[in-house]
């Protein structure tokens, strides 16, 4: 961007430009010979192609000598003046903060397994947003307050996926027993009450920040929830007040699915969740977890926020080294003239 140069001290410049041009002045007038042996016939020996050599580097060598002086001086001038540029900044950043809120109950097994691994792919190729971590069944426990230190999350989600994927039987499920054992090492529990998912998801709400950052919540459920502190219809409210957008997830990993089927808690609540914070609920019987992540980012694409700045920058420290340079020449020229 274009910057504008500006000079706190122009007095100083101006003193510069003056001095210049008397000491051009005084330069011009020819001096009067004082010292030295007057010899006679001096005109045979300057017509010598030798003599007319030594004189034609003796006035290019003083003149430069001279030109470059008058740099010299005007470039600390500058130096003195305290030259800055007013410069015009533009910065970009993406403004979305980004919770994966999971049911860590035995029958989420298979989705979360997927959307811990899609996630991991996804925190790869983000850049400023704010990604957080939240898992609950019958307690919820906060694994990753809201950062942009990615490999913390990419961390955090490998071990989602090793301490709770560890123990699975030779058709690919998961041992119960096992899976409790993790859970608790956690810090949740299970089987109490069944998943409180309101309860989850208010705790993963409370995540955020009350500023103008895009909030979404990933929010993947079997929507089996009983004994819960607040109904899911009061957390969805405080969702749609603090600009909250939910994605609920559908789990298909048990027979008779409330969110596939309409038993207990049906399909309906979570569909009402996601219209009623602006965001869309999608069954995994029909998605993968990659197709999901990418529907959210094509339908909550990263808001990018454009800020404008205008700073100083002093410049000496472009003109000092040029003082440097030039007084190095003039040194040259002086050794040079002595002819």
């Amino acid at each position: 961007m274009e910057g504008t140069i500006l000079v706190e001290h122009p007095e100083i410049i101006m003193f510069a430009l003056i001095a210049a041009g008397v000491a051009l002045f005084f330069l011009k007038k020819k001096k009067k010979f004082k010292k030295g042996v007057i010899v006679a016939n001096t005109k045979y020996v300057k017509k010598t192609g030798y003599f007319k050599l030594l004189n034609a580097k003796y006035h290019l060598y003083t003149i430069l000598i001279k030109v470059i002086c008058i740099i010299l001086v005007f470039a600390i001038a500058v130096l003195s003046a305290q030259l800055y540029e007013m410069k015009q900044y533009k910065e970009e950043y993406n403004n979305r903060d980004i919770m994966l809120c999971m049911d860590f109950s035995p029958s989420m097994a298979l989705l979360n397994y997927d959307l811990i691994e899609t996630m991991i792919e996804t925190v790869d190729s983000m850049k400023d947003e704010r990604f957080g971590i939240t898992i609950f069944d019958s307690s919820a426990l906060n694994v990753v307050p809201l950062t942009t230190d990615y490999n913390y999350i990419k961390y955090s989600l490998n071990q989602l996926k090793t301490e709770f994927y560890a123990n699975t039987s030779d058709n690919g499920n998961i041992k119960i027993d096992a899976y409790v054992k993790v859970a608790m090492e956690q810090g949740i529990k299970l089987y109490e009450g069944s998943s409180r998912i309101s309860d989850g998801l208010a705790t993963c709400a409370e995540s955020f920040k009350d500023d103008d950052r895009t909030k979404v919540i990933i929010f993947s459920t079997d929507n089996l929830g009983q004994g819960a502190i607040m109904t899911l219809q009061e957390v969805s409210n405080y969702c749609k007040v603090k600009d909250i957008k939910v994605y609920p997830v559908g789990a298909r990993t048990i027979q008779d699915n409330p969110t596939v089927d309409g038993h207990a808690n049906t399909k309906g609540e979570l569909v009402d969740l996601a219209n009623n914070t602006n965001g869309k609920y999608f069954d995994y019987v029909n998605y993968t977890a990659k197709q999901i992540n990418n529907e959210i980012e094509y339908l909550n694409a990263s808001s990018v926020i454009k800020t404008t700045y205008v700073a100083r920058n002093e410049l000496p420290q472009t003109i000092f080294p040029y003082i440097i340079y030039i007084t190095l020449f003039l040194f040259i020229l002086d050794w040079r003239v002595r002819i």
